[in-house]
């Protein structure tokens, strides 16, 4: 492990210059200030000295009068940095003197600009020293331009931040119904209403209302103490769920908002939680789904409310469990019984909805099925597929079509039920569109589903109905984030609608094959590019080929179809508005991807296949998770990686540190090997598409080959020593928190 307060290279200026008398400012506290005795205190300042950085930073380790260090500060000279603190370094033991000492350094420095501006001159002597030349990095902000502020750094607890970030990569932005609602970088003040906060599950919706445009580094701290909260406080749940009934009831637009974004993001908290198998968050989601149930999906509350609720269900993709279904059930039966003569035509009841989205110019059918799950996704599954024959029966084609696009349920039990039904019906019920979608995505579904598909398509053929032909192609820029420690990658296409731009996002993990879809109204240049900067900001999104968006969609296709999992029904639109009738499952072929991957660099001359280019890369590589966005989250984090932490630390051993390290790679990352060549592989094709690497694809692809070669032990890779390193103080730190 790296050893705390001296990680990444920071070292003393005065050691770096033995004949300087400065780098160590002395403070002179004539009285206690809290717990911060009175006395001298020598902060002195440490830089980095690897070669080739320059993350305009430094630690200040504090000293006493004794010389023994009492506080380790982290400070940044970019106050826009995510990481710019000042802050307490959280890989340092801190003493209770160290908060203390932060806001006197803090104060300090809004009140010394010479200090600032002599750390500035500072930094660029060493990297002067470090590199062999003048600092050529952008200007430093203007010494007391800026007021320093403590902030909570999202260092803190690494696990997370990475949480948080691979959460950002995975979640969809909060659109009309489900979509149509851009996302947008927002900057200024978080909090222009000052008025006291709440304390529990009520203090953190006015939270989520006052944050509502809060930039990213706000959210994602925020879901980072939520997860804590959650975990801390087993009456969350009803609390949350009664609240949304109140503010419902009480028409508090604003609050109801805030009280659903708070309902998705826990949601979203556990089933990333689930799918790391930490025993807490069975239980915990079972929770969650029965405050729901007791709350508002009963008789006595809006319909209306439930069916918002089902949407946060759907947005945060969490499997509805039986309970809430009952629940549902009971509900829906209640209220026939308190009104036996109570009659109702299914249909004019669904020709009424139609009319209303058309009165709202949102009537596709890709939209009126959005609309059908807000009100029967928690519904029984023998209902819903009862929907879809009396949809299919229904004299209107855009009813009709969604029918058919119930195929894309997320429940399976609803999706092999329409598959037979589809099978069954005339083959007259189909439309032209319906008949195109189904010949296009046939493959998109398990096999068992495509048998029943390629039935309905015989059947409207024999009908004698035409396939609908696609739209004209269209152009469009694709930018793609890496691969992240979750296996997941998201894409964004963007192609001209109108006076503006249609963004239309793609989300492949792999065991979920396309795990989300969704569309982006983008009005025009300025918030084009607005999106784009935030993207490249959030998840580190470079441009690539249209033809890697190809590839790799047919690859998570395949991996969806074998692991009984099947995309949105906004993928068809996606493939729709982009004329694409050419993704086909495609499994991945790690050995035929290495073996292009090696026809490429010799392609690309002798250097790059020699051996000291492959020993340089591997030397890169331990740098990466540190120096770029794309493999922040590069590092192992689930149950098993805690249980043997636990056992580690509770054993007798001496060296646990050592002793961890060695069982993270025989434990963990050697059972895991293949998983890692397969991002390794899958981020060289990334690197190689991409229109502006952010690192050599190359030196990826050597990294990606000494992986699959099993002679070659993961200890020996600097990349995985890394990888290992922050899987380890990942751990810990979520583990003593």
């Amino acid at each position: 492990m790296k050893s705390p307060g001296f990680q990444f290279g920071m070292i003393p200026y005065q050691a770096l210059f033995p004949q300087a008398r400065e780098g160590a400012m002395t403070l002179d506290l004539p009285s206690k200030v809290g717990k911060v005795k009175a006395g001298l205190y020598h902060f002195v300042e440490m830089y980095c000295a690897e070669k080739g950085c320059d993350c305009r930073r430094l630690v200040l380790m504090v000293l006493d009068e004794k010389n023994k260090d009492v506080a380790f500060i982290e400070f940044g000279f970019d106050p826009d940095d995510d990481y710019a603190g000042p802050d307490l370094s959280p890989f340092s033991e801190q003493t209770a003197r160290a908060k203390g000492l932060l806001a006197i350094f803090v104060d300090a420095i809004n009140d010394n600009a010479d200090w600032l501006e002599d750390m500035y001159r500072r930094y660029k002597q060493v990297r002067k020293q470090v590199e062999g030349h003048a600092y050529r990095g952008k200007p430093f902000p203007e010494p007391g331009a800026v007021v320093r502020f403590i902030k909570p750094a999202p260092e803190e607890d690494p696990l997370a931040v990475f949480e948080a970030l691979l959460k950002t990569a995975e979640r969809t932005p909060p659109l009309a119904g489900r979509r149509n609602k851009a996302a947008r970088a927002v900057q200024g003040s978080l909090f222009d209403d000052k008025t006291p906060v709440a304390e529990g599950i009520a203090g953190w919706v006015e939270r989520y209302r006052r944050e509502a445009d809060a930039p990213f580094e706000t959210t994602n701290l925020r879901q980072t103490e939520l997860r804590g909260y959650l975990y801390a406080n087993d009456q969350a749940a009803d609390e949350l769920a009664g609240l949304l009934v109140g503010y419902e009831h009480a028409g508090d637009e604003a609050c109801l908002d805030a009280g659903l974004q708070l309902l998705r993001d826990a949601l979203e908290i556990l089933r990333t939680d689930l799918e790391r198998r930490r025993p807490a968050a069975a239980r915990n989601m079972e929770q969650w789904q029965e405050a729901l149930a007791r709350h508002v999906f009963a008789e006595d509350v809006e319909p209306h409310l439930g069916a918002m609720v089902t949407q946060g269900l759907l947005d945060a993709r969490v499997e509805i469990l039986p309970l809430l279904h009952e629940a549902n059930s009971v509900r829906m039966l209640a209220g026939l019984a308190a009104d036996p003569e109570f009659t109702a035509d299914p249909e004019t009841a669904l020709r009424e909805l139609l009319d209303e989205m058309e009165a709202e110019g949102s009537a596709s059918p890709h939209e009126f099925f959005e609309a059908v799950l807000q009100m029967m996704a928690v519904g029984d599954v023998e209902v819903q597929v009862n929907l879809c024959r009396l949809m299919l029966e229904v004299d209107h084609p855009i009813i009709r079509e969604a029918a058919v696009l119930m195929l894309f349920h997320p429940q399976a039990e609803v999706r092999a039920g329409v598959a037979q039904t589809l099978a069954e019906v005339d083959g007259d019920r189909l439309t032209s569109a319906s008949l195109r979608r189904l010949i296009v995505a046939r493959n998109w579904f398990p096999e068992a589903l495509r048998v029943r598909i390629d039935q309905a398509v015989t059947n409207a053929r024999k009908a004698r109905i035409e396939c609908a032909p696609l739209p004209k192609r269209v152009e469009m820029v694709v930018h793609a984030s890496a691969i992240d420690g979750a296996m997941a990658q998201t894409f964004q296409i963007l192609a001209p609608e109108k006076k503006g731009f249609l963004c239309c996002s793609i989300m492949p993990k792999k065991g979920a094959g396309v795990a989300d879809a969704f569309l982006i109204p983008l009005s025009g240049k300025r918030e084009r590019n607005e999106y784009l900067a935030m993207l490249r900001r959030e998840t580190g999104a470079v441009e690539v080929s249209v033809d890697y968006l190809h590839r790799r969609l047919c690859q998570a296709l395949a991996d969806g179809a074998a692991n009984d999992k099947v995309p949105c029904h906004w993928l068809m639109a996606i493939a729709e508005r982009l004329a694409s009738d050419n993704w086909k499952a495609v499994p991945l072929d790690i050995d035929g991807e290495l073996s292009e991957l090696r026809s490429a660099l010799e392609r690309r001359g002798s250097r790059f296949l020699s051996t000291a280019y492959r020993e340089q890369a591997l030397e890169a590589s331990a740098e990466w998770p540190d120096r770029h966005e794309f493999a922040r989250s590069w590092f192992e984090d689930d149950i098993d990686v805690d249980n043997l932490y636990s056992k580690v630390m509770k054993s007798r051993r001496k060296n646990k540190d050592s002793f961890l390290i060695d069982r993270i790679f025989a434990d963990i990352l050697e059972p895991r090997r293949q998983q890692w060549l397969e991002r390794l592989v899958l981020t060289t094709q990334w690197l190689r598409s991409a229109k502006k690497p952010p690192a050599p694809w190359e030196q990826m692809a050597h990294v990606a080959m000494v992986v699959a070669d099993k002679s070659r032990h993961l200890e020996q890779i600097p990349l995985m020593e890394t990888v290992a390193d922050i899987t380890c103080i990942s751990c810990e730190g979520r583990i003593r928190r």
